[in-house]
Formats: C-alpha cells, sequence, structure tokens
C-alpha cells in the first residue's frame, strides 16, 4: 500500500495516513491474508541460518510468543527471517546504525542500534538486554509473555545463525511458574 503524491501532500496527509493504517490493519487480521502468506513462503535454504530462523518461525506459532529477536550484524538474519513472514513481529538488534536504517523497510521488522556485541559479554546479559528493548518496543507487556531469540556465536560472525533461546519477558533465568508445565517438570 501506498500513498500517491496527491494523498501524501494534500490537505489531509495526516487522515490519508490514518485510513492506509486502518485498511492495512484490517486485512492483516484477516485469517485469509494470514493464510495466504503462510502459503507463499518459500522453503528455506539448506543453511544453518535458514534452518534457525525457520525453526524460530515455528516455535513462535506454536507457543504465542509475542515477537522474535534477531541478533544481526548485517542484516542477512533478519531478511531470512522476515522471508518466512513469521506471524509476530521482528526486532532486529544491531551495531550498526546503517543496518538498521536498511532494516526499516524489511517486511515486519523494527530494529534497534545498540552494541550487545563484545567479547566478554554474557549470553544471559545479552538476554536480559534483548527481552528489555522487546518491553520498551511495547512487543511484551506482561511477565508471561514469551519472546524467541536468533543469534550466532561467536558474535560478529555473519550468517553464522546457530542459536534459538525462548525466552520470558521476566528474563533468561526468571520462569514463571505459568509458563512451566511443572506435571513434567518442563521448567527444572
Amino acid at each position: 500500500v501506498m500513498l500517491s503524491a496527491e494523498s501524501a501532500a494534500g490537505l489531509y496527509p495526516e487522515e490519508a495516513v490514518t485510513m492506509q493504517r486502518r485498511v492495512i490493519s484490517r486485512v492483516e487480521a484477516d485469517e485469509l491474508y494470514r493464510a495466504r502468506n503462510d502459503a507463499e513462503v518459500t522453503a528455506p535454504e539448506k543453511t544453518a541460518t535458514d534452518a534457525i530462523t525457520a525453526a524460530a518461525r515455528s516455535v513462535a506459532l506454536t507457543i504465542g510468543a509475542k515477537c522474535m529477536v534477531v541478533f544481526t550484524s548485517l542484516g542477512t538474519t533478519v531478511r531470512r527471517a522476515a522471508k518466512g513472514r513469521p506471524p509476530v513481529p521482528i526486532l532486529a538488534l544491531t551495531p550498526s546504525e546503517d543496518t538498521a536504517r536498511a532494516l526499516a523497510l524489511t517486511w515486519g521488522v523494527y530494529s534497534r542500534v545498540d552494541d550487545y556485541f563484545g567479547e566478554d559479554v554474557e549470553f544471559n546479559d545479552v538476554l536480559k538486554k534483548a527481552v528489555g528493548t522487546a518491553k520498551d518496543v511495547g512487543f511484551l507487556d506482561d511477565d508471561l509473555d514469551v519472546a524467541v531469540v536468533t543469534a550466532g556465536l561467536p558474535w560478529g560472525t555473519p550468517g553464522a545463525s546457530n542459536v534459538l533461546r525462548v525466552v520470558p519477558a521476566t528474563g533468561p533465568n526468571d520462569w514463571p511458574d505459568e509458563l512451566c508445565n511443572l506435571d513434567e517438570e518442563e521448567c527444572t
């Protein structure tokens, strides 16, 4: 959906954008739209990155995650995740402002610049920051909300996604009992 010059620069640009958003929101809420998107998803390539992003999409759908968080240096992993048209927004975290700007045009992606990467950083600390950013953006509202996180270790290796984690809004080491199946000792 796009605005033409007349509606974007006319007498009512805010109203035009508001109407555009209403149309988009209604279409995206329709179950046929989701079914069509799912039908058009192309098969992942036989790479670790595509396997991780496809798995992240599946996990997000299965558990009702509120978002996917993807760490990226150059944006390649995020673009591959977006290609799968996941049912949740993708939060791209990158140390590069250029990458964040380029990803702003990618389907379903909200990018943020933050230098989470470093040799001495603990992975759980990075996950805590990721959850904090997802909360700040508004993707995680409740302690029972969860995010599906993908990353590549070692940090800064483009295209090396090899980690998938489910992280509750409370942080990677603080699983609310309501998210656990205590009868099966899932969280112990």
